[in-house]
């Protein structure tokens, strides 16, 4: 075996690299030959670069989430383009995931066709971003969320049926969160991948949003392009997910810039927005708006930090919920009577229920639609329409498919409970009703309690986009 050491300084290297020593080291042991470069900082720093695994390491561990790849396409390009193709035709269904070190990146599958792709350090903020870029007016009512798995897909999937959201603006998210997730894989090499077949991922797959693999393969290299670009500037050690600070340095009063537009760019560039952020609040690409990074990089003027994700959306309703403490079940009255409804009021309030009083059935549907009542107590005659109507509509609808309706008449006849039957109705009470019927009613159908359930109906835990911003934003 030879060893032959070389050392040179380096002044041409790209950044971070630039005014930094380079030692080549070769060992050679028969035809099998191994590289090694060492890159020595100003701080001190040292990092070896090994061309064998691609991969950069300090003096006991490969650095995390850095990669080199010096080819002109990248390892893992390659890689996904491959396995990619491969489950499209083999029309595969689960959740293929690919790890490297302590990151782990998921993505789901349908038949082939690609559902969504996420993972990574920062799985809520690329969701805040998608959100805020296609859909900032998005709320979700946040209910049996299942935080376990895939829940962006859950929140698409209850905004389209909400109408919250357009088929169109949730396929620009699913397209937007796959690039993103493709952007990181894109350089790694050494990609631990494992497939995990199953259709317990998926309780709904909305068919138009699925990305055929004429679409992922477009994304995937208008991604890399993307890329490539990044590499072109010299920015190999620099993932969108580290977050920019710009150092105080009498090196920008040099560049005679005015106070303020220093203060402006001390703000952007603060150390708590990642470039990914920095890219969506400048709405430009993310080359472009690390660009203007570039030449204080140069000058040694920016380092960098990792940043911790924000809070799911989930974590913070269950926050909200649990500041908020016990939740009342709120109950509706709907009777053209004032007298019926502060006569129910009166006994619900003591016993722990919110109550909502409606004299017009009419505009009683886009009040309830909006309050959504646990138990509906609803009059059969009325001036507008009847119970038995107003029942039968609101079966009809998603929500209130499952609401106890309790009817209130004073012509209590077997006919008529046949009837309210017939169009849904859970219950039958007379009128006036016995204040201990009404009790046994509501206790039957519901509890005072603590109930998350309820929590989600309440405004300040329906996910809003514009609420649950990006930090700094």
């Amino acid at each position: 075996m030879s060893l032959r050491l070389i050392w040179r300084r380096d002044t041409a290297l790209p950044y971070p690299l630039y005014h930094s020593g380079c030692a080549g080291i070769d060992i050679t042991n028969g035809v099998k030959s191994v590289a090694l470069i060492v890159f020595i900082y100003p701080n001190s720093v040292i990092l070896l670069f090994s061309f064998t695994t691609g991969q950069l390491y300090n003096s006991k561990n490969r650095v995390r989430g850095m990669r080199v790849n010096m080819s002109d396409t990248a390892i893992g390009y390659k890689m996904l383009s491959h396995t990619l193709a491969v489950l499209s035709q083999k029309q595969a269904t689960g959740k293929l995931l690919l790890e490297q070190g302590e990151q782990q990146w998921q993505l789901y599958f349908f038949r082939g066709s690609l559902v969504y792709a996420t993972g990574g350090a920062h799985r809520a903020r690329r969701w805040y971003r998608a959100i805020g870029q296609h859909c900032r007016n998005f709320q979700v009512d946040l209910r049996d969320l299942d935080a376990a798995e895939l829940w962006e897909y859950q929140l698409i999937e209850r905004g389209v049926a909400a109408s919250e959201m357009s088929l169109e603006q949730a396929k620009a998210i699913v397209q937007s969160s796959v690039s993103e997730v493709f952007f990181s894989l894109i350089g790694q090499s050494g990609l631990r991948r494992e497939w995990r077949p199953s259709e317990k991922y998926f309780s709904k797959v909305i068919s138009s949003l699925l990305l055929s693999v004429t679409e992922v393969e477009q994304i995937l290299c208008s991604t890399e392009q993307i890329w490539q670009k990044w590499k072109a500037m010299g920015l190999w050690l620099v993932e969108p997910e580290q977050a920019p600070l710009l150092k105080a340095s009498a090196q920008l009063e040099e560049n005679r810039f005015s106070s303020s537009s220093l203060s402006a760019l001390a703000n952007v560039f603060n150390g708590e927005n990642t470039l990914w952020d920095i890219a969506f609040k400048k709405k430009q690409c993310v080359t472009v708006a690390t660009r203007a990074l570039v030449n204080y990089m140069k000058q040694g003027l920016v380092n960098f930090r990792t940043v911790p994700d924000l809070p799911s959306p989930i974590e913070q309703w269950r926050w909200a919920a649990a500041i908020a403490g016990p939740v009342r079940p709120l109950i509706a009255c709907i009777d053209d009577s004032p007298t019926v409804c502060e006569f129910l009021e009166q006994i619900l309030l003591p016993a722990g229920y919110r109550v909502l009083k409606i004299q017009d059935a009419m505009q009683g549907v886009g009040i309830i639609s909006i309050q959504k009542p646990a138990l509906i107590f609803m009059d059969v005659v009325m001036p507008k329409t009847n119970g038995f109507a107003l029942c039968s509509f609101l079966r009809k609808t998603p929500h209130f498919r499952e609401t106890p309706i309790v009817f209130l008449t004073d012509q209590d006849n077997i006919i008529d409970r046949t009837r309210a039957k017939l169009t849904g109705a859970s219950d039958f009470l007379s009128k006036p009703p016995n204040p201990e019927q009404v009790l046994q009613v509501a206790q039957k159908y519901l509890k005072v309690k603590d109930d998350r359930n309820h929590a989600a109906t309440r405004r300040h835990d329906v996910l809003n986009s514009q609420q649950l911003a990006l930090a700094n934003s």
